[in-house]
């Protein structure tokens, strides 16, 4: 029996995420630190659908717990599909930005995935697996007020992209969406004063049609693709838009 392991799994995206793959016949494993949030979606799909679901806890801002958990994961469990979607932020200028609030980002958004990853390769390339970082829109398309989550998402994608290198029978699957409507942002007015806002439930869809086609990359929307080459060509024009209309980030 083989187990897609979802972090941050108990809301948003990755809640979503194994609502799609529970439905779609995988066993799950799923991480983040609301234990309880996770029994309760367990029940639910072990219920709805003939799947397996483990359940752990895990802060992924501590690497020692990070490395204790895979490695009881490793002794029991088959693993071909590794999807590190847990992720922080806290949006403000540089100077604003605390020590501790650095290294947070840094730590779950980059070092939780490639501990992960690192800890799972023996079992992810024995099983033909799979890894799926969700990295975003600002992985190559910059924001305001988003400096150390920027530097974050840059990471995890130049990650992924060694990562196909040194691994090439792995499929290494990035995904970029725009903003998706979840508790990430702490401003609740937030999504009133943009235009496009993405829903989970089909960010997880495009993420798993993604991977059944094994794509190495996703944008949602497609369009935004578009978007990074016209920043590579005209970087000034979308620093423009960019302060006019994407930098109210909290």
């Amino acid at each position: 029996m083989k187990y897609t392991i979802i972090t941050g799994a108990s809301s948003g995206i990755g809640k979503e995420l194994a609502y799609k793959y529970a439905k779609e016949g995988h066993h799950l494993i799923l991480i983040a630190r609301r234990i309880n949030i996770l029994y309760q979606i367990k029940d639910e799909l072990e219920a709805l659908y003939e799947v397996s679901i483990e359940c752990f806890i895990c802060d992924l801002n501590d690497t020692e717990t990070i490395t204790q958990t895979i490695e009881n994961i490793n002794t029991h469990f088959e693993i071909n599909c590794l999807i590190n979607n847990a992720g922080i932020s806290y949006f403000e200028k540089v100077e604003d930005l605390s020590l501790e609030t650095i290294k947070n980002q840094i730590n779950v958004n980059v070092i939780a995935p490639m501990l992960m990853t690192k800890l799972l390769i023996a079992n992810l390339t024995r099983n033909n697996g799979a890894v799926i970082n969700i990295c975003s829109i600002l992985s190559y398309l910059p924001n305001a007020h988003s400096s150390a989550y920027t530097t974050s998402k840059y990471a995890l994608y130049g990650f992924s992209n060694s990562l196909r290198l040194d691994f090439p029978n792995l499929h290494v699957l990035t995904v970029h969406p725009i903003t998706v409507k979840t508790n990430f942002f702490k401003d609740s007015n937030y999504y009133s004063n943009i235009k496009k806002v993405l829903y989970p439930n089909i960010v997880a869809k495009k993420i798993y049609s993604a991977y059944v086609k094994k794509k190495r990359k996703v944008n949602i929307p497609y369009s935004i693709g578009l978007l990074n080459i016209i920043y590579q060509i005209f970087p000034r024009l979308i620093d423009h838009i960019n302060r006019q209309f994407f930098s109210n980030k909290k």
